[in-house]
Parts: structure tokens; C-alpha cells; sequence
């Protein structure tokens, strides 16, 4: 499993691989823009240049992008759905003009409609950025917490969306970790991880999970509590990642964190960790 952060882009685009680098990254994801914002500056041609050079030099992937936090792809509210929507497409065609290999999304919350038009609302947006965006970047749906009216929090909701798009080529999904158990998937014991991934197989297909966000949950199993801790240092354990990272069905995947930064050395460390996991260490 190639390891990464997700990592900012403050200090400019061209820099994010020498920072990969020098966190001992193998892979990482960064926000195109402003996370919480609307606005989008047009990309640098010579930042994406040397993104690219710098991306290609260090043999660093692969490389996803994350959608901001603001769109909401499944609002009820037809403004915000319509607002979304643009800002996710202007994301995913930024995603593709870097060379991203992956562009990840939040497939948002219902609101006060029908899961059913929640769903569908998702993946008619999806179909009209993949018809007007080309690009090898494939488009993934992350699985969320389900609390508040958040679809997927179950894994068969991201199948539901994904067979309405019906682009299997140019989709799938990420799994995040934290999420997941949050919303009932107990990765701690075998049991339960063999039920996510069975369901992740019989719904999507394990070969359209290319990604996972690796992150540790403050929250108990079924809270809906989306709070990112540390790896060890919440709900689910070293011995959850261990599970997890051992098992032959994830060992071809990439892995990026979304922990905490509360100190400079924190990222070094939640990778050292994972590391030692995948080589059958940690207590």
C-alpha cells in the first residue's frame, strides 16, 4: 500500500511534491482551491507546469484532489444544487488540467427530500461533469458519516449513485475509514470488516475503490460523529488498521491521512504508524 497526507497548497502549487517528499509521502491529495470558498483564481500555467515535472521527477502517486467543503451535490434547495454543482465541476476540471489521478467527493446531505431524489440529484450532477469535462482523473464518492441527513453512510447508497451514472471507466468510490465505522461498520474485528468489504464488493466492486482515507474516529461505532483522531488514539485502534491494512484485499490500494495537526511531527508519526502496521508490527 503506497502511503501520503493530504497536504496544503498555501505555499504554492509547485511546492506540494518537495513537501511530499520531505514527509516521506509515496502518494498525497490537496484542495484545488480555497476549501472554504467559492471563488477560483485560474490555475498558473508555470505552477501547473512544475506541479507536474515535480509530481513525475519524485515518482509521487497517486495524486487526488478533494472537493471543498461548501458544494453540497444532493441539496434540496435548487440555488445551492445548481451552485454545487458548477463548483464541482470547475473542481474536477482542475483536478484533470494538474493531472490528478483521483478527484474526490462528498456526495452531501438530502435535506428535507426523498433519499431516492437525493441520490439521483448526485448522480445527474455527476453525469453532466463527466459529459462536459474529459480527462483521465477518475471521479470518486467517499462514504460519510449518515448523520444529519448525510447520504452514504451506508455503502450501498455510493452503488446506488454510481449505477445511475453508469460510468463505470471514469468512477468509483474512496472509503474513509473513520466514516465508516462511525456509521456502523465495526473495523475492529474480522467480522466486520469482512462485511464492509463484502458489501463494498457486491455493490460497487473492490476494484472500483482505488483510495482510502485513513483516519481514526473520536466517535463510538454508529455515532455519525465525523471527527478525525489520530491512528491509535481513537475508536478504532491499531488493532482496526492492522486488520485492515493486512488484509490481501486492500494491499494494492493507496492510503492518505486526514488526521490531526496539532504539532509539526504529527503527520511523520501517523505515517510511521501505518508503516509499522503494514509491516506487522505495533502492539
Amino acid at each position: 500500500m503506497r502511503l501520503g497526507l493530504h497536504l496544503s497548497i498555501s505555499k504554492g502549487l509547485g511546492n506540494v511534491a518537495a513537501t511530499a517528499e520531505k514527509l516521506g509521502c509515496e502518494a498525497f491529495q490537496i484542495f484545488i482551491g480555497n476549501p472554504r470558498g467559492w471563488g477560483r483564481k485560474p490555475l498558473d500555467v508555470s505552477d501547473v507546469r512544475e506541479f507536474q515535472k515535480q509530481v513525475k521527477r519524485s515518482v509521487l502517486g497517486p495524486v487526488a484532489v478533494h472537493l471543498s467543503y461548501l458544494p453540497n451535490p444532493a441539496a434540496d434547495d435548487e440555488d445551492l444544487y445548481e451552485k454545487s454543482i458548477i463548483a464541482m465541476g470547475e473542481d474536477y476540471r482542475r483536478a484533470v488540467e494538474i493531472g490528478a489521478d483521483y478527484f474526490v467527493v462528498h456526495p452531501g446531505k438530502a435535506g428535507n427530500q426523498s433519499l431516492e431524489r437525493a441520490i439521483s440529484k448526485v448522480a445527474m450532477g455527476m453525469k453532466t461533469i463527466l459529459s462536459t469535462v474529459k480527462g483521465k482523473t477518475i471521479f470518486l464518492l467517499e462514504n460519510q458519516a449518515g448523520g444529519g441527513r448525510e447520504i452514504a453512510g451506508r455503502i450501498s447508497e455510493l452503488g446506488m449513485i454510481l449505477k445511475e451514472v453508469n460510468c463505470p471507466e471514469r468512477t468509483g468510490i474512496c472509503l474513509d475509514t473513520c466514516h465508516a465505522f462511525v456509521a456502523g461498520y465495526d473495523l475492529r474485528c474480522q467480522q466486520g470488516l469482512n462485511q464492509l468489504l463484502t458489501e463494498i464488493q457486491e455493490t460497487v466492486g473492490l476494484s472500483r475503490m482505488p483510495l482510502l482515507h485513513l483516519n481514526d474516529a473520536l466517535g463510538a461505532l454508529g455515532s455519525h460523529l465525523d471527527r478525525h483522531a489520530n491512528i491509535g488514539e481513537g475508536q478504532i485502534g491499531l488493532k482496526g488498521f492492522r486488520l485492515l491494512l493486512s488484509d490481501q484485499r486492500t494491499s494494492q490500494l493507496a492510503g492518505v491521512l486526514e488526521t490531526p495537526k496539532v504539532s509539526a511531527d504529527d503527520d511523520r508519526r501517523n505515517l510511521a504508524i501505518l508503516r509499522q502496521l503494514l509491516r506487522g508490527g505495533g502492539k
